[in-house]
């Protein structure tokens, strides 16, 4: 029929004579139909999805993917990363968290036929409406903003420069905090950062004993005070997150915060302001979150060990249950897998499971349904490491034994787990 169709239009053109000379053929002549796939109608609205959170202006990724002028010129690379699921960046592949990142088989197959097809713009009016971005803080402006009083220079002449910075609340009453933004001042020499609650301003004394010139007192390991507290922090990757409504962590009044941050200078003398940003409770929560600390501080990983396991396991006492809300993992450069595992009557789930750790996307993630942990259950956390030359991440050549430390070339077993007592 189709072939009837164009004779048709062809005696209608050529008047049924056949023409002198060779010409266009009416089918190139017409008006091409648009691309099944454009930037404007399908893949910008994937992008909006799981993709615009960390490519727009001003944050971590190279570029940005809220226009088509740089998703095209990206474009080869978008479907390499997706195809390979380099991109976008999710490490559980077991558990059930808010935020899942990862792509669907169709959304993978629309993206890599959008760039087959030249990642054509499409029809400006298939434009869904804009995600808007605050241009500094990822969950908008913080009701309360600490900083560094100054510019910060770590050691150059030292691997890791672990620096304490005690910061005034300046709040007249207790409060609550909802969500916690770290926003590293210079990304290239920060390595992480953790938040110590210090109600009795502890970290101040420390910092006015020391007085060496710069702000801050240095601080290996921990703040330098007695303290088993954690309220969050940040990490390559790290993304923050609003707590579950009933949800809040207690803020003293008249108190401060001691900021740890961990340094890793590049020896050309760079300065770092790190800021934190929090967001507030309204009113009174209805539970209050806490952290465990799963971790293992007395193991070796001998050099050459392909595949050396570090354990640790606890037993929920008598006197207590929980309700689990998030887990953060935690190792360095030689680690490959790190997973939890809760049993609970007799029956065991892993809860989650990492088996490609990368040090530069270590996210907190939250449980979609959080888990109930009665008296008795056991929690066990199974870290994995490539210690030999075979690992490209390895710090060492030739490899070396490595053990629990605060440096980055040592390593870390640890989970944070996110608790609420029952």
């Amino acid at each position: 029929m189709r072939t009837v169709l164009y004779a048709l239009l062809a005696l209608l053109i050529w008047g049924g004579a056949a023409p002198a000379q060779v010409r266009t053929p009416v089918r190139s002549r017409a008006v091409p139909l648009p691309p099944r796939v454009t930037f404007n109608n399908q893949i910008v609205r994937i992008f909006q999805d799981k993709c615009q959170i960390c490519h727009h202006p001003g944050e971590v990724a190279p570029f940005s993917l809220m226009d088509w002028e740089n998703a095209w010129l990206f474009s080869p690379f978008i479907k390499d990363a997706v195809e390979s699921r380099y991109m976008p960046p999710w490490k559980p592949v077991v558990g059930d968290f808010h935020g899942d990142r990862r792509l669907t088989p169709e959304q993978i197959a629309l993206i890599s036929e959008w760039v087959d097809l030249g990642a054509p713009e499409g029809d400006p009016r298939d434009l869904p409406e804009p995600l808007v971005f605050d241009k500094d803080w990822t969950l908008g402006e913080p009701d309360l903003i600490l900083e560094l009083p100054a510019d910060y220079q770590p050691d150059a002449e030292v691997a890791d420069d672990y620096r304490c910075f005690s910061i005034p609340t300046g709040l007249t009453e207790e409060r609550e905090i909802e969500a916690i933004e770290v926003r590293p001042g210079n990304r290239q020499v920060v390595h992480h950062v953790i938040l110590f609650p210090d109600p009795f301003n502890q970290s101040k004394a420390l910092e006015d004993a020391q007085n060496d010139g710069q702000p801050g007192y240095t601080c290996y390991g921990d703040a330098g005070f007695d303290t088993v507290d954690f309220m969050g922090g940040w990490a390559p990757g790290n993304r923050p997150q609003q707590l579950p409504p009933e949800l809040g962590q207690p803020l003293a009044a008249n108190g401060s915060i001691a900021l740890q941050v961990h340094y890793h200078p590049d020896g050309l003398g760079q300065t770092d302001r790190t800021r934190v940003g929090l967001h507030l409770r309204d009113t009174p929560a209805e539970k209050q979150l806490g952290y465990l600390p799963l971790v293992n501080q007395d193991f070796v990983l001998r050099a050459g060990d392909k595949r050396a396991v570090v354990t640790q396991e606890f037993m929920v006492p008598s006197f207590l249950q929980a309700t689990i809300y998030s887990l953060l993992p935690h190792m360095h450069l030689v680690g490959r897998e790190i997973q939890l595992d809760i049993t609970i009557d007799g029956k065991t789930e892993t809860v989650i499971r990492i088996d490609d750790w990368d040090f530069d996307w270590q996210d907190t993630y939250w449980l979609k349904e959080p888990l109930f942990v009665p008296p008795g259950s056991t929690l066990k956390m199974t870290a994995v490491y490539d210690n030999s030359a075979d690992n490209p991440n390895n710090p060492n050549s030739p490899p070396v034994d490595l053990r629990w430390g605060d440096g980055s070339e040592d390593e870390m077993a640890l989970i944070f787990i996110g608790f609420t007592p029952e």
